[in-house]
């Protein structure tokens, strides 16, 4: 005869055991995929296309040069000031404004991971049902965007601001306090990062939807007080057109919104289904509606700006993050909320904790495959890679006049900044604001000294997406080729060709 007394603690016992494997699983997964990740981190190239364009105006900062001085122009600054300021006065200490840019990413993965177990344990006081969390953001975020692991970015220093102010928040509700000193660490996040607004406004109207007056306004003062503060002390320090280069507009493409969200969507599902059943039922909960509505916010933002024109898979780190908490939690939940103990419950509480690694392993829904593959392949090409790049830098070194880079980091380490920004530039060609004939004239006159183009094969000129035709083509008839690789390529001045048919 089954003893139906002692299947709680029979419960208990098989599920810290599975949650405890699971998470040692989840731990081997991370470690695996992370690890040629974080290794990357030190190579001299460009990791990313941003890391050029943030290690620029990192040094600008750290000389105390104004970011937003001028109105946009063929550059643009359209990121918030302080990570800049943060980066570039650290690297003061450190000597490279890149490299303790990427440093400053690997903490600020840390942290939020850090951040993820503990906001779970708020609502389920489990030491290994944190850690899951934890370890399947990592996870999830490896293979979702390594690209943007150990890069130099603002991405995740800003969300590590925007997490803690959640969590501050958070707890503070379930003590019974305001929580008004978590909105300034919100105020912090959106100067950091600028689309980092999916917490603050889940709280904003966890608060507004249960008519808490006195702690919305407590809180929705205080963070307007400190956004006051943190605007006044940009267009004092950093010049008075930064909401010029803020606002500035962009291209939208309603295929590069269905293919992200698509993409997002294969991969999440089953989680993304799982969060929204769980938001829906605890909505109305007041110890767990700044979660169930910040999960909202999150997907809605995201899925409304995945098409605009720079913006990558980062837009979706937010749901990502909630997604993990909030599945680890509903798993956990499922148990507690059944107060009739089964065989049946036994043994699913032996199975269900597993299925958070277990999902990964399965293809095609899931990247893990792909992503232990690539970064294993990328780690072993990054020899070739750095010779690449230095011997790019060294030619730039030695132009004279200015030069044009895609690789904006090539440029940066050559004391040569580019001339103009490729991906704005043709961002505003596409808007119709500035003439392609413009930039071609450039090329046909040979007012660049080098002309680098990174990640293209000219023999492929429909490849690139931050140069017209037009351009490559005026380049490969007045500029002769000084260095190709597979990922570079460099042009100077030579004597002008016959144009090639077609």
């Amino acid at each position: 005869m089954f003893d139906q007394a002692g299947l709680p603690a029979v419960i208990a016992r098989s599920s810290q055991r599975v949650w405890s494997a699971a998470a040692a699983v989840l731990a081997v997964l991370v470690m695996v995929i992370g690890w040629p990740l974080v290794l990357r981190s030190t190579a001299m190239v460009q990791l990313d296309y941003d890391e050029g364009w943030n290690a620029l105006r990192q040094q600008q900062a750290a000389h105390f040069l104004p970011l937003y001085a001028a109105p946009p122009g063929l550059d643009i600054t359209n990121y918030p000031p302080l990570s800049f300021h943060i980066v570039g006065l650290l690297s003061l200490l450190t000597g490279d404004a890149n490299e303790t840019g990427r440093f400053l990413s690997l903490a600020a993965l840390v942290a939020l991971c850090v951040l993820a177990g503990a906001l779970a344990r708020l609502f389920v006081p489990a030491r290994h049902v944190g850690t899951c969390a934890a370890l399947l953001f990592a996870l999830w975020l490896e293979m979702w965007m390594p690209r943007r692991i150990g890069v130099n970015d603002p991405q995740l220093l800003g969300m590590a601001f925007e997490l803690l102010g959640f969590y501050g928040f958070v707890r503070a509700v379930q003590r019974g306090q305001n929580g008004w000193r978590s909105a300034p660490l919100f105020a912090l996040a959106v100067f950091t990062k600028h689309n980092l607004l999916a917490l603050p406004l889940g709280v904003g109207l966890a608060l507004l939807t249960r008519w808490d007056w006195r702690r919305l306004i407590l809180w929705g003062g205080a963070g307007v007080l400190a956004a006051c503060a943190l605007f006044w002390l940009t267009l004092r320090l950093d010049g008075p057109y930064f909401l010029q280069h803020m606002l500035q507009p962009r291209a939208y493409d309603l295929h590069d919104t269905l293919h992200n969200i698509g993409t997002y969507l294969i991969i999440f599902l089953p989680f993304v289904l799982l969060g929204g059943v769980w938001s829906w039922r605890n909505w109305r909960d007041g110890r767990r509606a700044p979660l169930a509505w910040s999960w909202a916010v999150a997907h809605v933002l995201a899925f409304a700006w995945a098409g605009g024109d720079g913006v990558a898979r980062n837009i979706f780190f937010e749901a990502i993050l909630l997604d993990a908490v909030i599945s680890v939690i509903a798993c956990a939940d499922y148990f507690a909320g059944h107060s009739r103990a089964t065989l049946g419950r036994v043994a699913l509480v032996c199975v269900l904790p597993m299925l958070f690694p277990l999902s990964q392993i399965l293809f095609p829904l899931s990247k893990l495959p792909y992503s232990i593959v690539s970064g294993a392949t990328e780690w072993r090409a990054l020899p070739q890679h750095e010779a690449d790049f230095a011997a790019g830098v060294s030619l730039l070194r030695q132009a004279s006049g200015p030069v044009v880079c895609e690789n904006l980091l090539m440029c940066d380490e050559a004391g040569k900044p580019s001339a103009f920004d490729p991906y704005h530039v043709q961002d505003q060609i596409s808007l119709g604001k500035l003439d392609p004939r413009e930039f071609v004239a450039m090329v046909e006159s040979q007012r660049f000294g080098v002309v680098e183009i990174g990640d293209t094969d000219l023999g492929k000129p429909e490849r690139t997406t931050r140069f017209s035709k037009a351009f490559l083509q005026a380049l490969a008839q007045h500029y002769n080729l000084a260095l190709h690789t597979p990922e570079i390529n460099v042009w100077v001045p030579g004597p002008v060709k016959a144009p090639q048919p077609g």
